[in-house]
């Protein structure tokens, strides 16, 4: 498999993302969650006619039209690279940020081979870091639908921003849908191939937790299984 190479990562602004999760007093390491990047980048792709679907569903329902052509260009090809790769990412990561500044975080960002990335070295509970991961996907499709539906004459560019916007979101999706999976008493640190999920020493089966000496280790090139937890 084909995960995330942090020595890749470049910080354009701010610090680098964590690599591991720090030795933090009264919790252990229950699990470091990995992203796929290749496996992650085909359902990304696979899945856009579904979220071109969606979308243009969501703009006919708020009273836009259902109906849109492409017409190849210089201009609409030159547009179009410009909005999927340069527009898209940049709002999509400054949302991160700003949901990040929300939760009372100090969001770093950077790039990475072949995408770009919002980080903090702050921990986060459960709500907090899904509210971090999903509100690009929710607050630009948002507003692309409402503006598609109001203004017809530009509508198909806000279509293709929001579906480009939901395509690059598989990440965020991956992550929210392991992050529910966890404990409510986790606590979560963003890292640079994903994410790590510490929950309460005493949420953890004594025969489980690690030495309060050990610090966890999380350098296997294998992706570790979430542990079996009781309820916090």
């Amino acid at each position: 498999m084909l995960h995330i190479d942090p020595a890749r990562m470049k910080p354009w602004i701010g610090d680098p993302p964590r690599v591991s999760a720090p030795v933090t007093p009264g919790h252990v390491l229950a699990s470091h969650e990995r992203f796929n990047i290749a496996t992650g980048a085909i359902t990304g792709f696979v899945l856009i006619p579904f979220w071109a679907y969606l979308v243009v569903a969501a703009v006919r329902l708020s009273g836009g039209r259902s109906d849109y052509s492409v017409t190849f260009s210089m201009w609409t090809i030159v547009g179009g690279a410009f909005v999927g790769l340069i527009l898209v990412p940049v709002v999509h990561e400054a949302i991160h940020g700003m949901a990040a500044v929300v939760c009372r975080t100090r969001p770093s960002y950077g790039i990475g081979p072949g995408f770009a990335y919002t980080t903090f070295h702050e921990p986060l509970r459960r709500v907090p870091y899904l509210f971090v991961g999903l509100a690009p996907l929710v607050v630009l499709t948002i507003a692309c639908v409402v503006v598609a539906a109001r203004f017809d004459s530009i509508a198909g560019w806000f279509v293709f921003f929001a579906v480009i916007n939901a395509g690059g979101a598989i990440g965020d999706l991956w992550m929210s849908w392991r992050i529910i999976r966890q404990p409510r008493c986790a606590i979560f640190y963003d890292l640079a191939d994903g994410f790590a999920v510490l929950v309460p020493e005493h949420a953890v089966p004594a025969r489980a937790a690690p030495s309060r000496t050990e610090r966890p280790s999380v350098s296997t090139d294998e992706p570790q299984q979430p542990a079996r937890l009781p309820p916090c």
